[in-house]
């Protein structure tokens, strides 16, 4: 699997026992943090070989990515989607996987509807996970080159400079990123014990978030008229082609 953020590739984080294991945290967390978000539209951004919007209630779902023959064929960083044309948008690591996640911030709150909701999730860099990710980089042959992992802080202050409030946060995955399941069997323990004691240390964080106008005063005669998002969206192929030529980035 290959999935492409931004202009350059992401790793095969979800395959293998390791990456079903996290695959498996992260739409648990994901899914329960959209379970209650209505809307029209749903976009996810990243790893669109994997469906994260499967539990949204929201009719219509379509994943970005610059794939050809995905839903719906652009670049996150420079999105073909309408704005204010999108009620959710979920990224899962759609903004670590970019070569220029400021931007891919700034389209999410320029296609989000007032009052719409992001939800993202990232590794940790303070967390085992970054640990494995700092070997990796310095162990990694040329072939391959990491991405730059983002701390919570950095991202809530993009957040915060586009007026998106942060409404909900979660931390999740505290074992140690082993790629043998019995031995993660064994520590299985420090979940329940990272969730109340070292709850920043979390391999992964999820943040919830709504996008607010300051001084918005909604009146009849300006409701936004609701279509598909298909309907909005601008062809963006020739683009799309030539940032395939991506490097190819590893967790």
């Amino acid at each position: 699997m290959s999935t492409h953020v931004g202009n350059v590739g992401s790793a095969d984080c979800f395959e293998g026992s390791l990456g079903r294991d996290l695959l498996l945290t992260e739409r648990s967390i994901i899914d329960d943090m959209i379970s209650d978000v209505f809307g029209f539209n749903a976009i996810q951004i990243g790893f669109s070989d994997y469906d994260f919007l499967s539990n949204s209630r929201i009719p219509n779902k379509h994943a970005l990515s610059e794939s050809l023959t995905a839903d719906i064929c652009g670049c996150p960083y420079k999105n073909p989607i309408k704005s204010c044309s999108v009620d959710l948008v979920v990224m899962p690591h759609g903004l670590e996987f970019s070569s220029n996640p400021h931007s891919v911030v700034r389209e999410v709150e320029r296609i989000l509807l007032p009052g719409g909701v992001l939800v993202l999730s990232a590794f940790n860099p303070l967390s085992f996970w970054g640990l494995r990710h700092i070997i990796k980089r310095y162990t990694s042959s040329g072939k391959h080159v990491s991405p730059e992992l983002l701390s919570l802080w950095r991202i809530k202050d993009w957040l915060k400079l586009l007026s998106i409030d942060i409404e909900a946060g979660r931390w999740g995955y505290y074992r140690l990123p082993l790629a043998r399941e019995d031995w993660r069997e064994r520590f299985q323990f420090m979940e329940s014990a990272g969730d109340r004691w070292w709850p920043i240390f979390g391999g992964l964080f999820f943040l919830k978030a709504v996008k607010k106008v300051r001084g918005m005063r909604i009146t009849l005669d300006r409701w936004p008229t609701y279509n598909p998002v298909h309907q909005t969206i601008r062809s963006t192929q020739k683009d799309t082609a030539e940032s395939l030529k991506s490097r190819r980035y590893t967790v």
